[in-house]
């Protein structure tokens, strides 16, 4: 399925939503420190098969997790990254519980007049950053209810066809369908991890949405036997994907060979994140081998990022890390991480 499909369509009041708003005009903060950062992603560089054969953008999702493990500011930075490489990259900020993207580019929030909160919002906003090929897409107004699905959906179909080599999506945490089907729908979904039981049980719990979600979704014949079947379960007998699968054996072998073929198929990666210790950064190779036991989910590593200041320095100077910050162990630390997707991703033909 194309990436552009991926956002439902908008109810028709908002496709008819006009082009402008009276919100308040906030100028976008000129970036006077133009320092140029080839010189320390010259490795990175020779890590990405570029092309100039013009194809889809490469779309990649960051999600799940809890409040606070840090998925804008990497969602931002690694945006960053590959728009100085002459990347055109688009950030989409989607999430329901903080809209927040802006603050680790530098941007300013979008402050709606009162009276504008009660007529029918206008379409997102796209603002380029100065200095960079990146842009930021986000909704007309700051979210927080399940009722601005359709504004999120509207921004996310707009980074979509934005003329682009990368889309960024910021997801959020929440296993939201809309979250769900965005995130089965990128090239790359990533799981942002904190070191901490509470976290790593709310990714797995992410996880396991994504997963059945991307099983029992749909109308054709095996989501809608295995939806059946999980509906007959009274006891709890089908407690995981491979229950599941050996019980559509006896009953419909064509149902069990696709739904085993889509838990097979679904392939997140796992990034742990303020990593302070070897261990910490162990623990992405511990989920892994945990997800692929439990639900059977091919899983990938990503490593981990370490804990540094120099994040929180950057934010409270609401400047992005890898302008304020290029040569810190954070950067440092996004770099590899984003040419081990890449990498795992593949070589992929990106619009030059």
């Amino acid at each position: 399925m194309s990436q552009r499909d991926a956002a439902p369509d908008p109810p028709d009041e908002l496709a008819a939503a006009p082009t402008a708003t009276d919100e308040e005009t906030i100028d976008v903060e000129e970036a006077d420190d133009e320092q140029d950062l080839s010189q320390e992603l010259s490795s990175l560089v020779g890590e990405i098969p570029w092309t100039d054969q013009p194809t889809e953008p490469l779309v990649i999702a960051f999600a799940g997790g809890k409040g606070g493990a840090g998925r804008s500011l990497l969602a931002a930075n690694v945006g960053l990254l590959l728009s100085r490489l002459g990347r055109e990259v688009v950030v989409a900020d989607l999430d329901p519980g903080g809209s927040n993207l802006h603050t680790y580019l530098g941007l300013e929030p979008i402050l709606p007049t009162p009276g504008s909160l009660l007529r029918q919002p206008g379409p997102p906003r796209i603002e380029r950053l100065s200095g960079t090929h990146l842009s930021l897409c986000r909704p007309p107004r700051p979210m927080g209810t399940g009722a601005d699905d359709p504004l999120r959906a509207e921004a996310l179909q707009a980074a979509l066809d934005t003329a682009s080599d990368v889309v960024i999506l910021d997801l959020g945490a929440q296993a939201d369908p809309l979250t769900l089907d965005t995130y089965l729908a990128a090239d790359a979904g990533i799981v942002v991890v904190l070191p901490e039981p509470v976290a790593v049980e709310r990714s797995y719990a992410f996880l396991r949405a994504a997963l059945y979600r991307r099983l029992m979704h749909g109308d054709d014949e095996p989501a809608v036997v295995a939806r059946a079947l999980l509906a007959a379960d009274q006891v709890g007998q089908l407690d995981t994907p491979a229950d599941l699968v050996d019980a559509l054996e006896g009953v419909h072998p064509n149902a069990a060979a696709a739904i085993r073929a889509r838990v097979m198929a679904f392939n997140p990666k796992i990034l742990i994140n303020k990593c302070r210790a070897r261990a910490d950064r162990d623990m992405g190779a511990g989920m892994v081998s945990a997800v692929g036991r439990r639900l059977g989910i091919n899983a990938e590593d990503l490593g981990g990022v370490e804990y540094d200041d120099a994040a929180w320095e950057a934010t409270r100077r609401r400047r992005p890390l890898l302008l304020e910050y290029p040569g810190s162990t954070l950067g440092n630390d996004v770099e590899r991480m984003a040419r081990r997707l890449l990498a795992l991703v593949g070589a992929r033909e990106l619009r030059g």
